[in-house]
């Protein structure tokens, strides 16, 4: 899950304004002075201001500089700045017991936290929240409640939640099957980098689900997956070279791209591996 762990400033404007505080706290960070960033958000939140409060709970749980790393501080802060309807804080601590962070799990308490946030229209949350529907994790399995929290997330540019809510429609949960309508929100999600995504749709244009099949995008959308630290991609893609599909057949580069994904855990990259050199593939 993609955490909300950053210092606010520019997407709190309204805030920003009369808070000089979150100036000199980011003059502080940039200058590596975070003692006195402590110091300075601290008394803000003393101060009744969720923003102080949000914003010391992040150098907490990042254990940023010198300011050793502590949960409990973290999860007392994120709550302090949730009590006043900050939504990024409740997102945070969400996260927190989904991972156990200082906490015992607990996905129940995950899951009111993330709805306080969504419900404040947090992207993030929405599609956290979306997860957590969709796998039933700590709440009974609902893929219609997912598509839905998706769809909002998705609307307000969370291109994580653009990517599930394509999944859902190729595989017809929650929503009715649709490989077109996948396609687009692959395309969007590829579009803002979403590593998953490019390899989603590198995947229809292999099959020729919801687009024209066409190997040689296949390979370029794999490619940028791969590219991007994903694995599967990477595997994706040697396929496509040990077969001569889209590109110049050549082993060698399916090779080198199986033990891509293999060195960074992908099984199958492995397995792959092992047919490429068994001599019964030539």
């Amino acid at each position: 899950m993609k955490t909300n762990r950053f210092i606010v400033c520019l997407s709190l404007s309204a805030i920003c304004a009369f808070a000089g505080f979150i100036k000199e706290g980011m003059e502080a960070k940039e200058n590596g002075d975070h003692q006195k960033l402590v110091e300075i958000y601290d008394k803000a939140c003393k101060e009744g201001k969720a923003t102080g409060c949000y914003n010391l709970g992040v150098v907490y749980q990042e254990g940023n500089g010198n300011v050793a790393k502590d949960f409990n501080k973290a999860r007392e802060l994120y709550e302090k700045a949730c009590e006043q309807n900050f939504s990024s804080a409740c997102y945070n601590l969400g996260l927190m017991y989904v991972e156990a962070q200082g906490v015992k799990q607990d996905l129940s308490k995950a899951k009111a936290l993330y709805e306080k946030a969504c419900q404040d229209d947090d992207d993030v949350a929405c599609n956290s929240l979306g997860l957590l529907y969709a796998n039933g994790a700590g709440i009974k399995q609902d893929y219609t409640k997912a598509s839905e929290l998706y769809q909002k997330a998705c609307q307000s540019g969370n291109a994580y939640a653009c990517n599930n809510l394509g999944f859902l429609y190729a595989n017809g949960r929650g929503v009715f099957q649709d490989d077109k309508k996948a396609s687009e929100l692959y395309h969007q999600a590829c579009d803002a980098n979403i590593a998953m995504a490019c390899d989603n749709l590198g995947l229809l244009y292999s099959t020729g689900k919801g687009v024209i099949q066409d190997y040689k995008k296949a390979s370029e959308y794999y490619q940028k997956a791969c590219s991007n630290h994903f694995a599967q991609g990477c595997n994706d893609l040697g396929i496509l070279y040990a077969e001569g599909k889209g590109v110049a057949l050549d082993e060698q580069k399916a090779y080198e791209l199986f033990e891509q994904s293999c060195a960074q855990g992908l099984q199958v990259g492995c397995d792959n591996v092992r047919i490429l050199k068994s001599p019964h593939s030539h």
